[in-house]
C-alpha cells in the first residue's frame, strides 16, 4: 500500500477515516509505503505552513513509519507514458501524481487517497479510499 499526501495529512489532522484506515492496514499486516514525490510534496506545505517543531517532529514520527519507495527510471518511464496517454486525450494531471502512480505501478501496489478522482485516471492504477 502506498500512502498518497492526501493520506499522511490526513492522518497528522487526527482525521477518524484517515486513522481507521491505518489500522484495517496494520492489522492486516500490509505493507505501507511512502513515494519521494509524496515526502516532497507534504515537506513543501510544512514549509509553508512554518508548524511549531513539536509538530514538524509529529509529521518526521509519521512518515518515518512508512518505507520509503523512489522514483527510479522505471518507475519515471510508466509515470511519462501515463502522462502522456491522458493529455493526449485532453486530461491534464498534476506531474507529481503521475510520479506516484508510476512508482504504484512499478510495485504493483495500491494507492490509498482521499483523491480518488486525480487517481482513477491512471490505467492499471489500484485505488482506495477512505
Amino acid at each position: 500500500m502506498i500512502a498518497d499526501s492526501s493520506f499522511i495529512i490526513d492522518l497528522m489532522r487526527k482525521k477518524i477515516e484517515a486513522l481507521a484506515k491505518l489500522e484495517e492496514i496494520s492489522r492486516n499486516g500490509v505493507a505501507q509505503y511512502i513515494t519521494t514525490p509524496s515526502v516532497m510534496e507534504i515537506a513543501v506545505g510544512i514549509s509553508l505552513a512554518d508548524l511549531p517543531e513539536k509538530e514538524r517532529d509529529r509529521v518526521d514520527k509519521i512518515l518515518g513509519s512508512f518505507q520509503v519507495l523512489p522514483l527510479n527510471a522505471i518507475a519515471a518511464w510508466r509515470a511519462g507514458l501515463e502522462l502522456g496517454r491522458l493529455q493526449r486525450k485532453g486530461i491534464m494531471v498534476d506531474p507529481i501524481d503521475a510520479q506516484i502512480a508510476g512508482i504504484a505501478l512499478q510495485h504493483n501496489e495500491p494507492v490509498v487517497t482521499r483523491n480518488t478522482k486525480h487517481f482513477s485516471r491512471f490505467k492499471d492504477l489500484q485505488v482506495e479510499s477512505y
